[in-house]
């Protein structure tokens, strides 16, 4: 098991929530950072909505990783990120 849920307050636009992690004594610091993105604009083909979506998580900040996307809000949908891992060996 590597992924555990938790609940955590509602975001605005690119907010960081910060969670801290013990596995066996050892502490890690994982960032989450959602991304509003508007379902709405350049029309309503589900096929154009899903490209522009692509193209929108394709060219997010490398620094991030994908985690979840959420169910459509109204014209919103959520889109989760984490911030990757740095190696530090």
């Amino acid at each position: 098991m590597n992924e555990i849920c938790i609940h955590v307050p509602s975001l605005g636009e690119d907010q960081t929530v910060e969670v801290e992690v013990t596995v066996n004594g050892k502490t890690r610091l994982m960032n989450y950072r959602v991304k509003s993105f508007d379902w709405t604009l350049g029309g309503t083909d589900p096929e154009q909505r899903i490209d522009r979506l692509r193209s929108m998580i394709n060219s997010y900040d490398p620094q991030w990783e994908l985690v979840q996307i959420g169910s459509p809000d109204g014209h919103l949908v959520p889109v989760m990120f984490r911030q990757r891992v740095q190696n530090t060996s």
